[in-house]
Order: C-alpha cells, then sequence, then structure tokens
C-alpha cells in the first residue's frame, strides 16, 4: 500500500496532505488514507489543513471506476460524500489550501472545509459532473444549495461552469485567492485564528448553522 496521503502537526495544527503524484484523485485508498490521518488530527489538533498538490488540490472521482457501472461506482461515491459529511461535522476548523485544480470531488472537499484558500491564476476550479455526463447525486446538490451563492448555483452545477480562482471566491468555492508565495504564510495565520478560537462555541456556530443538510444525510454518510 503506497502512502498518499500524508499527516504532520505543526504548532498544534494538524496538516493533511494528499499526493498521489498525478491529479489526486478520489479513490478508495485516497478516502481510507484521509480518513486515518483526520484521526490522528482530531486526537491534538486545534485546526486541520486539508493540502493538495501544486497543479491539483483533487481532480475528482477515480474516473476508471465513475465510467463503469454497477457496485464500486455506488460505493465510491458513497465513501466520497462520507468523508465530505466527516469535514463538514469536524470537530475542528478545516482549511482547504488549493494551489491547483479541483474539480468535481475536489471541488466538493472545497465546499465541506470551513475555509477555502486557492491561489490567483488559471486553475480550474468547479462541479464538471454533468459535462462528463455523471449526474450529481442529491448531497452534492444540497450541498452546492447550502454553500455556493445562489445566483451561482444554476451555472456551477447545471451547467458546469469552471471557475478560475478568483471568480471562485465569488461564487463560494474559495474565501480568498492569494499569491503563490504567500500561500503558506496566509494558510498558517488562518489556521493559527481558527485555532485560537472558542472551541467550544465555534463547534455549536457551525453545526447549527448546517443542522438542517447534517440532519438530512447523517444515518447514510454520518455513521
Amino acid at each position: 500500500m503506497s502512502q498518499i496521503v500524508t499527516f504532520e502537526q505543526k504548532n498544534k495544527i494538524g496538516v493533511i496532505k494528499m499526493d498521489d503524484g498525478k491529479a489526486n484523485a478520489m479513490s478508495f485508498e485516497m478516502a481510507a488514507q484521509m480518513n486515518a490521518a483526520l484521526d490522528e488530527a482530531e486526537k491534538d489538533s486545534d485546526a486541520i489543513v486539508l493540502e493538495g498538490g501544486a497543479k491539483c488540490f483533487c481532480a475528482g472521482f477515480d474516473l476508471e471506476i465513475m465510467k463503469a457501472e454497477g457496485p464500486d461506482r455506488d460505493r465510491l461515491l458513497k465513501t466520497g460524500f462520507a468523508l465530505s459529511y466527516r469535514l463538514l461535522n469536524a470537530d475542528r476548523p478545516v482549511i482547504a489550501k488549493s494551489a491547483g485544480h479541483a474539480l468535481a470531488m475536489g471541488a466538493i472537499l472545497l465546499l465541506s472545509c470551513d475555509y477555502r484558500i486557492g491561489v490567483h491564476g488559471s486553475a480550474k476550479i468547479g462541479l464538471n459532473e454533468i459535462a462528463i455526463g455523471v449526474e450529481m447525486p442529491d448531497y452534492g446538490i444540497d450541498l452546492v444549495s447550502d454553500r455556493l451563492a445562489k445566483p451561482a448555483q444554476i451555472p456551477a452545477l447545471a451547467n458546469s461552469v469552471i471557475y478560475t480562482p478568483d471568480q471562485a471566491v465569488h461564487v463560494g468555492f474559495l474565501d480568498e485567492a492569494v499569491e503563490a508565495d504567500v500561500l503558506d504564510r496566509r494558510v498558517n495565520d488562518v489556521a493559527g485564528y481558527l485555532a485560537s478560537l472558542n472551541m467550544p462555541a465555534h463547534q455549536k456556530a457551525k453545526r447549527a448553522l448546517r443542522a438542517d443538510f447534517l440532519a438530512k444525510y447523517k444515518e447514510m454518510y454520518g455513521a
């Protein structure tokens, strides 16, 4: 089993990095290693950073599985959405560090984090499922409805519009975009600030705002 997700703790900030050497496609193995890293982060981290590669944060689900009809496709969708649900319901603030492309499941991961930081430039961010012939499950539709700006929901989901990082800030996939040479410092600053919050109050507010969504999918993805 190759190590495609690593965990490191720096000054009480847990850093989870996806790196399969390619596009960081969400596979069963990627999800399993991310869940194991989250287990470690939740033990003693005050905030969690989810990081992808310089060129690609996550390019979506494993296409070989997604293009094949059958139980593995359904199981991978459930596995990915369960990971998204876990991030949304995490006890600690989760910050996405997205230097590159974030497509399909990669964009779902961005929508699942509490604060998302990208890089100015030409990276592609969006939900291209419908453009490649894949119907978006209800979970993804409801997540878009919950987290994206209202005017962007039809373009982003039904029309599969792909955005640059600066555009992604306006529609709601990212909270901010910065120059590449300050990304590390900005992520550290945001993680440090969020880690300093009153954590019970943070958890209460976050879960209250997401209560309807979390309740709807708890039985399916929250176990």
